[in-house]
């Protein structure tokens, strides 16, 4: 039986709900699409009988687009409330013992709240077995598709090495590539992904070495999206990750404790507990974890490589009067762990220590005002700080570093939902105090310092945007402008035109879209002081540096998406990206530093695709493939480069070559079993084609004999001397001046061991990497060092909620 047949058998018995199927009847199989409000939807459900007199039932809401379930217990009075319901199409499903099951469809497309009155029919004995509708998966009114992951596909997503859990259930998406270090690549880009926690963005760099790493733990869902970008968005376009904060499933109290553990001295632990009473919610987490294997090293005996991380977190909510609402954010964590040593490093002794400290806080203010208009209010602010420091045996050389910046936020918006409108107005202000101190020397001139940097800098940046959610039968258009500007070391502004359509062809049952985005991205705040050598900060150990400027790029997108049977979706893209002063970075010497720095021109290109089955008679899968190539083309601005180095020269000479993420080739699959109600298990492989190798003496000419020289020196046999392992050489294609592909076979198995009502204790064992390949993500080159993947891991988990 097809979606239509039950609608139709469905309308038969329930003319109600027969009124909602009609206007979702042509509705099927989708992608998940990315909450562009965040979680912030409030629902409202009056429940009755015939005679209007209110009805306590179970109130549930189940949603595939996106992967969203919510349940309420309906008052003495017959009310209800569902709170923190993102954008999307939802199956409505209201029972009470003695009445008929009551089911309608219906679309949430903004945070402004919305009621409904449902009347309960008294139960009549049937004999026939009615077939129930399900939540459907394809919303042929959204042009700008993305994907999310849910908390159950959070919870059961294999272990990870610490600091990693958010940032691997993104890369099971397509368009998104893992560098060395977690380092997220969204479509080619460096330092352009843009974090949201509940609709507050972040723009720094949130990579393991970078920052504290956020943990899946203290969230309900992971969701991303890389073209069709709402005017709301700026800055950081790569590729938007939003966070939304774990939500009260239930009235009262609820905890739930984590604990993983397993190899290279993994040990990992989260406890929450949440508090939900008729109109507030209160939620607080705390976790902990070490390792003995945090970055990702560049020798196999993985040197010097032990982090370890704290943090806590607390959520107040309150709801006002009439739909109002307040909410109160707050987190702190810590991360401390050594820089992994190569092995003449290891062999002198060295010893590097890098922290990194963050606390923050953000409120929320919602405000309904009328059943159409909504208008929100957010403030932030927050401290990041992070330190490097070396022993006197550093090498090649010593650096001390302390670098950081405060940040204040202001950001408001009024929406209006209309019947074929949903228009947003909104604007920030943002504010920060950048300081950045740097020291280095010669190991053996210590504590003489050849370079000393320290500087203080306050940013502005504030942005104007409008746009409009267009819906007309089977067309769709998202359509905005942005207006941002920007003052630090350059000052700069640009209008950002946002662009996205889509149109269902109902006898085809296949949606086209297309989307086009102009983009403004001030440079990264990380080093970039010291990186721009500006005028009047009394530096010029680099001659001919400019500051860092802002990039620009014009991002396209066309695709389709259709169902394939009754269980299978497929997602088709094709995007191209044109940058002027691409933004990327270069690794200072083995230092675990990096500095910003910005290429002349870049192009990329790509294709994704997406095949996915949500759940067909107990089993769950994907496969998606991406193919992506990307150019740039000098001269380089930024960086810190040692002087008559080759990098250095880049300064000046115009020079194309691929990106460092140019990945032609990426594969990601997984298939889950439900073997048993209580137990489960899954399989799946990563595969990558292997990026490029930037070899460091590299001539721009093609001149035989440099190449060949080029690959002695790469192999460390020059003077008869093997500096690089055999192990890791054998990974390196020389001749097609590439990294080996990568491959990760990965499986898990879980069971449910005790459950009663809410409360349960659930076991999962995993194994990463089964076959202990050596995998190297990067080799050593002119903007990234070598590094290593992990070998086989083996985790075990273990999750309680009561």
């Amino acid at each position: 039986m097809d979606f239509r047949t039950v609608i139709l058998a469905s309308c038969k018995r329930r003319p109600a709900f027969a009124r909602a199927a009609v206007a979702v009847v042509a509705v099927s199989v989708s992608p998940a699409l990315v909450a562009q409000g965040g979680m912030e939807g409030l629902l409202r459900v009056q429940v009755a009988d015939a005679s209007g007199q209110g009805v306590p039932a179970r109130v549930s809401l189940t949603g595939r687009s996106p992967d969203f379930r919510a349940e309420a217990i309906a008052d003495a009075l017959g009310v209800a409330a569902l709170r923190r319901v993102p954008p999307g199409v939802y199956l409505l499903s209201v029972q009470r013992e003695g009445f008929e099951p009551f089911e309608r469809f219906l679309e949430v497309r903004s945070a402004v709240p919305q009621r409904i009155a449902v009347e309960l029919k008294l139960g009549v004995v049937q004999t026939e077995v009615n077939v129930r509708a399900t939540a459907p998966l394809f919303d042929r009114r959204q042009p700008a598709a993305g994907a999310r992951v849910g908390r159950k596909g959070l919870d059961e997503a294999l272990g990870t090495p610490l600091g990693r859990s958010v940032i691997d259930a993104v890369t099971t998406l397509p368009g998104w590539l893992l560098e060395a270090h977690a380092v997220l690549h969204p479509r080619g880009s460096e330092y352009d992904t843009q974090y949201v926690i509940d609709g507050m963005p972040l723009y720094d760099n949130r990579s393991i070495a970078f920052a504290p790493p956020f943990e899946s733990s203290e969230f309900a869902a992971v969701s991303v999206l890389t073209a069709g970008l709402p005017a709301e968005y700026g800055r950081r376009l790569g590729g938007v990750i939003a966070l939304d904060t774990r939500r009260a499933e239930t009235l009262g109290n609820r905890s739930a404790l984590a604990l993983q553990g397993g190899s290279f001295g993994t040990r990992i632990g989260a406890f929450s507990h949440q508090y939900a009473a008729k109109r507030t919610v209160a939620s607080v987490g705390i976790q902990a974890g070490s390792t003995d294997r945090y970055l990702d090293p560049p020798s196999l005996e993985n040197f010097t490589n032990r982090g370890h991380s704290s943090g806590a977190n607390a959520r107040l909510e309150r709801d006002l009067r009439g739909s109002d609402r307040l909410t109160f954010y707050g987190r702190s964590n810590r991360t401390r762990f050594l820089v992994p040593n190569d092995l003449v490093q290891q062999e002198a002794g060295q010893r590097q220590d890098r922290q990194s400290v963050e606390t923050g806080g953000q409120v929320h203010y919602q405000g309904a005002l009328s059943n159409r208009a909504l208008v929100s209010v957010r403030g932030m602010a927050r401290d990041l700080t992070s330190e490097l420091w070396s022993n006197r045996l550093a090498t090649p050389v010593y650096v001390q570093q302390d670098r950081g910046f405060r940040e204040g936020a202001v950001m408001g918006d009024l929406t209006y939902d209309l019947e074929r409108h949903t228009i947003k107005f909104g604007g920030d202000l943002r504010l920060n105090a950048v300081r950045e101190r740097f020291l280095l020397a010669e190991p053996d001139e210590a504590p003489d310092f050849g370079l000393r940097f320290r500087d203080r800098r306050r940013s502005v940046e504030s942005s104007l945007y409008a746009q409009d959610q267009f819906r007309f039968g089977n067309f769709a258009a998202n359509l905005g402008v942005r207006f941002d500007r920007y003052r630090l070391l350059v000052s700069d502004q640009a209008v950002s035109p946002r662009l996205a359509f889509s149109y269902f062809a109902p006898q085809a049952k296949i949606q086209f879209f297309a989307s086009y985005d102009r983009v403004f991205q001030p440079p990264p705040i990380e080093n970039l002081l010291l990186s721009s050598l500006a005028p009047g900060l009394g530096l010029d150990a680099v001659e001919g540096a400019l500051p860092v400027p802002a990039s620009r790029a014009h991002f396209f997108e066309v695709g389709f998406r259709k169902p394939v049977g009754e269980a299978l979706r497929f997602d088709a893209k094709h995007y191209w990206r044109n940058f002027r002063h691409m933004i990327d970075d270069d690794v200072f010497l083995n230092t675990g530093l990096s500095f910003p720095i910005t290429f002349d021109s870049a192009q990329v290109q790509g294709t994704e695709i997406r095949l996915e089955m949500p759940n067909w008679r107990g089993v769950s899968a994907f496969a998606s493939y991406s193919n992506m190539a990307g150019r740039v083309s000098s001269p380089v601005t930024g960086g810190l480069f040692i002087e008559g180095g080759e990098a250095e020269e880049l300064r000046d000479v115009a020079a194309s070559f691929p990106i460092s993420q140019d990945q032609r080739n990426t594969v990601a699959a997984q298939v889950r079993f439900q073997l048993h109600p209580r137990v489960w298990a899954a399989a799946g492989i990563r595969y990558g084609s292997g990026l490029p190798v930037e070899l460091e003496d590299d001539d721009d000419d093609d001149d035989d004999d440099d190449h060949e020289d080029d690959d002695n020196d790469a192999r460390g046999t020059d003077d008869g001397e093997n500096s690089i392992p055999p192990e890791i050489l054998s990974q390196v294609n020389f001749e097609r001046g590439r990294v080996l592909p990568n491959l990760s076979v990965d499986f898990s198995v879980g069971t449910r061991i005790w459950e009663r009502n809410s409360r349960s204790v659930t076991a999962q064992f995993d194994l990463r990497n089964a076959t202990n390949r050596l995998n190297v993500i990067n080799f050593s080159g002119l903007f990234s060092g070598t590094a290593l993947a992990p070998g086989r891991q083996a985790t075990l988990q273990l999750r309680l909620r009561f």
